[in-house]
Formats: C-alpha cells, structure tokens, sequence
C-alpha cells in the first residue's frame, strides 16, 4: 500500500493561482500564476496532494510560470527527469542552462539513451538532457517517432523491433543509460544491447524509476558489470539542496525554461473533472504514451 492516510488523495504536480499564503511566506504572492509539486508523500495528508479544488503546497518548490497555460505547465514540472539526469547521486549529467551554453570539454559529444521516450517523464527527459547539450537517443513505437524528435531526440528507434539491438550497439560508446519504463520487456532488451551472446559485457550502470524487485528481472539477471540503480530522489534531501537552488528556486531554471518555451513534452490530454479520476487511473492502468494525462478540477 502507499504509505499515506487513508482514505487518500493522490495527484501530482498541481497548477494554479494562489488563493492564500500561511504565515512567514515571503516569495509568493496572492494572484501569483504557479506550478508546483505536492507533499503527499512526505506528509501523507490529504490536503497536500492535487486532485481537490484546494491543495496546500511548499512555497520552496512553487514555480511561477508567467502566462503558460496550466494544463501545459504540469506536463513540464515534473522533478522525475532533472533529477535523474542531473543530481549528484544519479546520473550527474552536466546542467543545462538558459541561454544554452556548450557542455564542458569532457562532456562534448556523450550520448544519452533514454529507454521510452514516448512517456511523460522520457519526453521530458529528452528534452532536459537535449538543452543540455547532449546526443539523444531514444525508443518509442513509430507513431511517436516525430513527438520525440520535436522534444529533442538524435535517434529514435522501435522499442519492439529485434534490429533496434545492432543499430543502438553501432552507435557505442552511450555513456548514460536511463529505462524510464523499467520492465522485463525494457530491462532485457538493454541486457541484449550491453551483453551480446559470446561478445564481451559493455559496463553500463542503468537508471531506472522502479526499484528492481518490481520490474520483473533479478539481480542474476545481469551479467557482471551491469548494474540498475533505482531513482530515489527527494527534492529536499541533504545532499540536493545545491540542485533544489539551481531549478526550483524563484528565477531558477525550471522558471526560466517554463515562461520562455524551452522545455518540450507529451501534450495534455485533459479529461475532465475530479468526476473523472477514476476513469483517468484506468487509463494510466491500461497504458498511456504520447501524451499526459490531466484532471481540471474545477470543470
């Protein structure tokens, strides 16, 4: 179960206007145009999770977005992709920056392969590491193939096509690997890519967003010299106060890359109201790629 009280409200980022602020608030304003993520699972509360009229959030991780659309601001502020790319304790990617600046000399010319391009968090993720500077590479089925591109993607190539192997293992040295589908289906195919039969292991270190009990494989599964590493990441941990700073602060990145169209993703597909929560949780249930799903409370 989800470590919240029960019965719970889930829903995660929120956009909106600020209707009210406590005591000691000092960088938001009343009528200030927000995206931001919500505390449910630090405070495990109702009132701090999204799918409600009213949601109480941190005034450290509000983020102004100037005159873009809500519906489109909460497809681009998810923490999930920088913080994977770019922490310290991830895959500690050098940082984009507005205006783009060119990636530091031991940095030129890396290639990122970004494992489900077509979802909500590898979308985003293309599009992060693509301001950032790097060579993109990605998967999706073909349908997707122009929404990655136009999110920033070098490559493309079909998820399900037995080729896609030899052609990702011509474009070596990838020198970041992110599954952000993290299954059997995904985490094998990299195992093929990495661990040819009666080739030698090409050593990787595999970012993925569920913990390896979840995805279907086992340790054993990987030869020696292959690991995962699960995306724990807390936008208030120690060790990321430095990178909260950087992209969350006011001014800060995420800012920035909001209110001047830098960032790209999936669009929204809005699906109505709070009515409509159940039928959107089908929907994720079922599979969703290409686009993000979102619930306007107030329709």
């Amino acid at each position: 179960m989800i470590p919240v009280e029960y019965p719970a409200v889930l829903g995660s980022p929120v956009a909106g206007v600020v209707e009210g602020i406590g005591p000691g608030v000092s960088n938001v304003t009343i009528g200030d145009r927000i995206v931001c993520g919500t505390k449910i699972f630090s405070h495990k509360k109702a009132k701090y999770s999204g799918l409600q009229h009213f949601t109480i959030v941190d005034e450290s991780e509000v983020v102004e977005i100037g005159d873009t659309e809500f519906t489109q601001a909460v497809t681009l502020a998810s923490y999930t992709p920088p913080g994977a790319l770019f922490a310290t304790s991830t895959l500690n990617m050098h940082r984009p920056t507005i205006p783009a600046s060119s990636l530091p000399e031991g940095e030129q010319k890396k290639k990122i392969l970004i494992w489900g391009g077509s979802s909500a968090m590898g979308s985003l993720s293309i599009s992060y590491a693509k301001t950032a500077g790097y060579t993109v590479i990605s998967t999706s089925s073909p349908h997707n193939f122009d929404l990655l591109h136009d999110c920033g993607a070098d490559y493309v190539f079909d998820h399900s096509d037995p080729a896609t192997v030899g052609a990702l293992r011509d474009l070596f040295p990838i020198h970041y690997w992110f599954d952000t589908i993290a299954l059997k289906p995904s985490l094998s195919t990299l195992v093929k890519i990495l661990a040819p039969v009666d080739e030698p292991v090409t050593k990787a270190n595999i970012l993925t967003l569920l913990p390896l009990v979840m995805t279907g494989m086992k340790a054993e599964d990987f030869p020696e010299g292959i690991t995962t590493q699960f995306h724990r990441f807390s936008t208030h941990a120690p060790e990321n106060v430095e990178w909260h700073e950087y992209f969350l602060a006011r001014g800060g990145f995420l800012e920035k890359a909001i209110k001047n169209g830098v960032l790209k993703g999936v669009p929204a597909e809005v699906i109505g109201g709070l009515d409509n929560v159940a039928e959107g949780i089908e929907k994720l249930h079922s599979g969703v790629s290409g686009k993000k799903t979102v619930v306007q409370p107030w329709v």
